[in-house]
């Protein structure tokens, strides 16, 4: 007869990262190890996983696996990636004497002997910071407890580069359109305190100007966690988006626990595969078979630096953000801009940019750029001075970003000064959010269309497939299609 096997608590909810080999997962637990295999680890290993218990055994010490939130079963803990710290391996910072480059903000991860994320500020970094006021290279250590990993730190030598001439003349722009600052005003039916926050079961459907409608394509889920009051910023998928980006019908979606904080989670939704704008929200009660499939079409990333999440880009094999600062009104400072894979979420490259309109009285730091490839990205400047929007193009030669300015637009196209809430380029066109508004712009700075629509939600980021732009809505984070 199987002995029980003695079940632990964890202090707290321990959040997981899946190791690189898969491992069946179990119903019940014994002295002897798991009992009753009935599925496998393949199926969840993007998934958010978490664990509240564990139980010592003879084939070593199991968890008690949720993913996104739903209990699954018990699993070795070999599964779980263990003992390591992730760091970016290039890092090419530009020559700035006006920027020192914060060296935890190269971490991607690190997981302790159980496989548990531990925050990065708990490493310690041989150096804090690096100057790029000067040209050399350094080598950083990165400690936690018996773990240790190296990075090497290049400062360009050319102070002039980033240095341009922002000189196109601004093509007239449209009058000011009614827009809200702040946060949201509304929200959709459900999210609030008296329906519990509970998933929307409606599609949702507003009228714009000119015939636009804008329709509902994909609700997320409120979290992907196991316990929203025993997790830190660490472990809290959710509840506020900043960013989306659209590759192959992937959804990119950048969280946040915190309207201020500069570290969150990178989601990444197959809609190829969730085609139900509703269900996804479902994951605690959907089918087995549903959440499995589901489980395998959302990828959670660690807690990552990742600015203020609206500047993003994917291609096939990686995640680009620049991670900037929305507080900074304008300053000389560098950007820092990551390459993020989409496997494993390692940050394969970290570089800095700055771009300086004749010197460093004059700088351009972008709050809002969409990263096309790890050679090109678009970026706008909000020129308050001038009461006109700049377009910049940049473009990487080994490790050097060089901007161009391609046009200017000369308006502030919202009113009460509402910021700019999402930006991307697609077919030769701009494309800016603000706050139930949205604007097409050619590359002479022309206004071609508007949309307005009535919704009283903050736009959290735009994006274009197949001509087709989306816009994202904040409470609740939902994905809406422009027609």
């Amino acid at each position: 007869m199987l002995q029980p096997a003695q079940i632990s608590d964890y202090p707290k909810t321990e959040t997981k990262l899946a190791g690189r080999k898969d491992f069946p997962i179990y119903r019940n637990i014994s002295k002897n190890g798991g009992i009753n295999a009935f599925s496998s680890t393949k199926y969840f290993k993007t998934g958010l996983l978490q664990s509240q218990r564990f139980a010592k055994t003879k084939q070593g010490i199991f968890d008690e696996l949720y993913v996104n939130g739903r209990k699954v079963g018990w699993v070795n803990q070999k599964f779980f990636l263990r003992n390591e710290i992730s760091v970016a391996k290039h890092i090419s910072l530009v020559r700035n004497p006006y920027y020192n480059f914060p060296t935890q903000d190269a971490i991607a991860y690190l997981v302790n002997k159980n496989g548990t994320l531990i925050n990065p500020n708990q490493v310690k970094v041989s150096q804090s910071q690096i100057s790029s006021a000067e040209p050399g290279n350094y080598r950083i250590s990165f400690h936690y407890k018996n773990l240790v990993t190296y990075a090497h730190v290049q400062v360009r030598n050319n102070l002039n580069e980033g240095i341009t001439v922002a000189d196109k003349i601004p093509i007239p722009g449209p009058k000011e359109s009614k827009s809200f600052t702040g946060s949201s005003r509304s929200s959709s039916k459900n999210w609030n305190y008296e329906n519990g926050y509970q998933p929307e079961t409606e599609i949702n459907k507003y009228n714009g100007n000119n015939s636009h409608t804008m329709k509902t394509r994909f609700y997320q889920p409120r979290f992907h966690l196991l316990d929203y009051y025993d997790n830190s910023e660490l472990d809290q998928v959710g509840v506020i988006p900043e960013g989306i980006n659209l590759f192959n019908n992937h959804l990119l979606v950048s969280y946040f626990s915190q309207p201020n904080s500069s570290h969150g989670h990178l989601v990444t939704y197959n809609l190829n595969k969730l085609i139900d704008p509703i269900q996804s929200q479902n994951l605690l009660t959907m089918s087995w078979t549903d959440f499995k499939r589901t489980s395998q079409n959302i990828s959670v990333s660690p807690y990552l630096n990742l600015g203020h999440g609206q500047s993003l880009g994917m291609t096939k094999k990686y995640i680009y953000v620049l991670a900037n600062d929305n507080k900074e009104a304008n300053s000389a400072n560098s950007e820092i801009l990551l390459q993020i894979s989409r496997k494993n979420y390692q940050i394969k490259h970290l570089w800095t940019l700055k771009v300086w309109n004749h010197s460093s009285y004059f700088p351009r730091y972008f709050h809002n750029a969409y990263i096309i490839n790890s050679h090109l990205m678009y970026a706008v400047f909000h020129n308050a001075s001038k009461t006109s929007y700049e377009y910049w193009r940049l473009t990487r030669q080994g490790n050097s970003w060089t901007p161009t300015e391609i046009s200017a637009t000369q308006s502030n196209f919202v009113n009460n000064q509402s910021p700019l809430q999402g930006f991307t380029y697609a077919n030769n066109h701009f494309f800016l959010a603000f706050n139930d508004n949205l604007f097409m712009v050619n590359r002479s700075g022309k206004v071609l269309k508007h949309y307005h629509f009535h919704t009283l939600r903050e736009t959290e980021g735009v994006a274009i497939r197949k001509n087709q732009p989306y816009i994202e809505l904040a409470r609740r984070p939902e994905l809406l299609k422009v027609n």
